[in-house]
């Protein structure tokens, strides 16, 4: 079990805690329990904060009126990922929702240079700092990236 202590915790903008109304209670999925854990274990509880904040606060026309909502075939095809990438030792990946609902995942590797992996409903885009190279992947190909890019 993992203990947060009170610095590491992420802590919600003012601003993001009105009450919310109850015909938007959020009704847990039967994997969230795991998700969330997965989450924490992954991204640490900044990490967390911020997919909380992406599933929760920002809904079509976030940010100047283009953004749209996080996508659930990006999250699912980023829970697929986190589920098998390793990251190296000290590092946690900083997580960004994009203009098009996706999720971008961003680290550097063990040599220090940059890796960057957008999940999107259509599959994931990655870029490899190292070698400059840059690719698409489908759904079905998560765990295989995955794979892939622990070893980079």
């Amino acid at each position: 079990m993992m203990t947060l202590l009170s610095s590491d915790c992420y802590h919600l903008h003012e601003g993001l805690s009105d009450e919310v109304p109850s015909s938007e209670v959020h009704r847990p999925a039967p994997n969230e329990a795991a998700q969330e854990e997965l989450f924490l274990q992954k991204l640490g509880a900044r990490g967390w904060g911020r997919i909380h904040q992406f599933r929760n606060y920002y809904g079509p026309g976030w940010g100047e009126g283009q953004g749209r909502s996080l996508s659930p075939r990006a999250m699912a095809a980023f829970c697929q990922f986190l589920e098998t990438a390793t990251f190296p030792s000290g590092c946690l990946p900083s997580v960004f929702l994009t203009d098009r609902g996706g999720l971008e995942l961003c680290w550097e590797n063990a040599d220090g240079k940059a890796v960057q992996v957008e999940f999107t409903s259509e599959g994931a885009e990655y870029y490899l700092e190292e070698g400059e190279i840059e690719s698409m992947v489908s759904h079905a190909k998560m765990k295989a990236l995955a794979e892939q890019l622990s070893a980079a």
